[in-house]
C-alpha cells in the first residue's frame, strides 16, 4: 500500500516559492493543496502565473491556509521578520513546518519557534538545501584534495551588491532580514 502524500501549503508568494511550487507538484510523495498571500488577487495571480492545478486552493490571508484542514506542512517563504509569528502559529495549528532560510533574526527567536514545533508534534525544517546538494559534496571533495589545491586552511568569499540596492532597499529589509554585516 502507498504512503498518503504529504499536503503542502504555501504560505508568501516570494519568487522561490515557485521553484518550490513546484519541486511539491513533482515530487510522488507530496501534493499541493494551498497558497496564500496578504491578498486574494496576488495568491490567484501565482497561482495562474505557476499553472498550478485547479484542485490547489488559494486564499487571501495566511489564516486561512493554517485553518484548512487539508494542508499537513506549510512551506514558508516570507521575510525572515515574519517567520516567528507565522511559523509559531503553524505549529499550533500542527502543521509542519518548512522555513526559509534563515529560519530566525536570532537564537532567541529560534528556540520559541522550535518550542512551538514540539509542542505541537509537528516537524521542523530550513530551507538549507545546500548542504545536502551534490554540488556541496563535490566542492568539499575537490578542495580537500591536496593535488589540486595543496593544503587549504582558510576560504574567503565576497560578494557585491549594488548601491541602488543598498541605498533604496536597506532600511526597509532591515526590519524583515538577516543582512548580517549590512545591517551592522
Amino acid at each position: 500500500m502507498a504512503e498518503a502524500q504529504t499536503r503542502f501549503g504555501i504560505i508568501g508568494c516570494a519568487d522561490i516559492a515557485r521553484k518550490v511550487s513546484r519541486a511539491i507538484l513533482l515530487s510522488p510523495s507530496s501534493t499541493l493543496a494551498a497558497v496564500a498571500s496578504r491578498s486574494l488577487e496576488k495568491a490567484k495571480a501565482f497561482a495562474a502565473e505557476n499553472g498550478l492545478p485547479d484542485s490547489v486552493r488559494v486564499y487571501g490571508s495566511y489564516e486561512q491556509l493554517l485553518d484548512d484542514p487539508c494542508v499537513d506542512a506549510v512551506y514558508m517563504p516570507l521575510p525572515t521578520g515574519l517567520h516567528l509569528h507565522w511559523a509559531v502559529a503553524a505549529a499550533r495549528k500542527k502543521k509542519h513546518l518548512l522555513l526559509e532560510k534563515p529560519p530566525a533574526l536570532d537564537v532567541s527567536e529560534l528556540d520559541l519557534i522550535l518550542e512551538a514545533c514540539e509542542s505541537g508534534g509537528v516537524q521542523f525544517m530550513d530551507g538549507s538545501m545546500w548542504l545536502h546538494h551534490p554540488r556541496t559534496a563535490k566542492m568539499k571533495e575537490m578542495i580537500s584534495d591536496p593535488h589540486l589545491f595543496g593544503r587549504v586552511n582558510n576560504v574567503s568569499v565576497s560578494y557585491y551588491l549594488q548601491q541602488q540596492f543598498i541605498l533604496h532597499s536597506l532600511e526597509v529589509l532591515f526590519h524583515f532580514y538577516d543582512l548580517g554585516s549590512l545591517s551592522n
